[in-house]
């Protein structure tokens, strides 16, 4: 029954995601099939294609687009593997019993000079915002705007979110490691692996995949402009990039698999019960 249920929440969860952009079929049916009467001398107003509303506009002389991609779609960017990692994740804190965590933590803790209850205040905000920024990030902002930004306009917004998006993950994952060492009812080895994990995988992005994935996507525009696209050195850029990108976004799923889990045992231990 707990099973089902998890598998519930996943698909109802996350498979929506890419449903926040309505289908050009649907978005034809809403939309009049006339143009609005006009009324005296006023011009009659014009609704612009579904198309044109709802999906990636092209940009003017770049109509090999649609042949080429810019990037090709990786299996764990799928909606189907995320939820299978999510689930995976939640199945794992559920069912996995608690256990002592390490001894350097514990004695890390005794620097810290909040109080149990401050820190367990600053532990769950913190927590709160890390996570809820990850979960908006991969499945409303990212999404919304591949699907509604044009591909160049797209990418140079990426390039100034995402060091900000993962400075803030660092500094809140961060915050919650030494919290951590005040709250004895959440300390374990759980949510101090899961938090290093997330932890590393951020750092990698932050300092090393999101800076490199950026540098090589302008490097293809401007070989694009210099009308370069079907050079090796283009060639060699694109599988340069895909493959950057394709480590970034597992990394990030990485962390949000982590926060899951620790997100399980936080509850627990909030609701003082053994997981």
């Amino acid at each position: 029954m707990k099973l089902r249920l998890l598998l519930a929440l996943a698909g109802c969860a996350f498979a929506p995601a890419y449903g926040f952009v309505p289908s050009a079929r649907r978005a034809a049916a809403s939309l009049p099939s006339n143009p609005a009467p006009s009324i005296g001398h006023q011009p009659a107003i014009t609704l612009a294609p579904p198309t044109r509303l709802l999906f990636t506009p092209k940009e003017d002389g770049d109509a090999a687009d649609a042949d080429k991609p810019f990037i090709r779609p990786a299996l764990h960017n799928s909606t189907f593997f995320r939820s299978l990692a999510i689930l995976y994740a939640l199945l794992f804190a559920i069912y996995q019993g608690s256990a002592a965590p390490s001894t350097a933590l514990e004695k890390g803790g005794r620097f810290l000079v909040l109080s149990p209850k401050a820190a367990a205040t600053v532990h769950l905000l913190s927590f709160a915002t890390w996570f809820g920024t990850v979960v908006y990030t991969t499945f409303v902002a990212g999404i919304t705007m591949f699907k509604n930004l044009p591909r160049r306009t797209f990418g140079s917004i990426q390039s100034k979110l995402f060091p900000l998006y993962f400075r803030l993950c660092s500094a809140m994952i961060g915050v919650q490691i030494l919290t951590l060492t005040r709250l004895p009812d959440i300390l374990g080895k759980a949510s101090e692996v899961s938090l290093a994990i997330a932890f590393v995988t951020t750092l990698l992005n932050l300092l090393y995949l999101e800076p490199q994935s950026t540098r090589v996507m302008f490097d293809r525009y401007a070989l694009e402009d210099d009308g370069k696209r079907d050079s090796d050195e283009y060639k060699g850029k694109a599988k340069a990039f895909g493959k950057l990108h394709g480590m970034s976004s597992l990394a990030n799923l990485a962390a949000l698999c982590g926060g899951v889990v620790h997100g399980v045992r936080l509850a627990s231990g909030l609701t003082g019960l053994s997981a």
